[in-house]
């Protein structure tokens, strides 16, 4: 095994895609209390928990606590990027007011084709810092 096979970034980004495409449901479901603050760096900081769970079903407490735990997945790998990186995805998935791409490159003073290319670089970093590279697909 390879330490760095060829990695498909087509079929990479589609998964860092879906799974972040998914960030902003997961929030809803895990509840505001479990939801990362962002600070000025987009640093992603969890809010403490006291393990608190409500007393509904065992499907909605299971539902909530994988929510939890994939925002946590995902916090963690977002905090293993640089700033500009996290500040691009971010941007695209994770910020309350859905932005569209036009307004997102215009905030950021670049061009459509610099904005597609950074924000490729960012998915493709994303994937590797997810799990130690569990979004990877290799060629």
């Amino acid at each position: 095994m390879l330490l760095f096979p060829e990695i498909d970034r087509k079929k990479t980004k589609k998964k860092v895609h879906d799974l972040l495409n998914t960030y902003r449901s997961l929030v809803r479901i895990a509840g505001e209390k479990h939801s990362p603050n962002v600070t000025a760096a987009y640093t992603f900081e969890m809010k403490s928990t006291n393990g608190e769970f409500s007393r509904k079903a065992d499907k909605v407490i299971e539902r909530k606590y994988l929510a939890e735990v994939e925002l946590s997945k995902i916090t963690e790998a977002m905090n293993q990027l640089d700033e500009y990186d996290r500040q691009l995805l971010y941007d695209k998935y994770m910020d309350r007011n859905f932005t569209t791409n036009i307004a997102i490159y215009m905030k950021h003073h670049m061009s459509e084709s610099k904005f597609y290319r950074e924000l490729d670089k960012a998915m493709i970093r994303f994937a590797e810092s997810y799990e130690s590279g569990k979004l990877l697909i290799e060629k």
